[in-house]
């Protein structure tokens, strides 16, 4: 499994989005995120996608930034 930029992995950031009805607008996603109370760095994270809008968790998950 792929390291995410701030050491996350998909598996922590899919606790937070799992249950999001989808399509959804990018800062819908980050509104949310901070409702379930997730930690700054996942919301930084989520803050930091290029992408506005996700058809599915696939799609949002793909987008996570991964370390290099």
């Amino acid at each position: 499994m792929a390291r995410l930029v701030g050491g996350k992995t998909t598996e922590d950031v899919r606790a937070y989005v799992a249950d999001l009805r989808y399509p959804v607008l990018k800062h819908d996603v980050v509104h949310a995120v901070r409702q379930k109370g997730a930690p700054n760095d996942i919301v930084a994270i989520m803050e930091n996608i290029p992408v506005t809008e996700f058809q599915s968790l696939d799609h949002l998950l793909q987008s996570l930034p991964e370390m290099t």
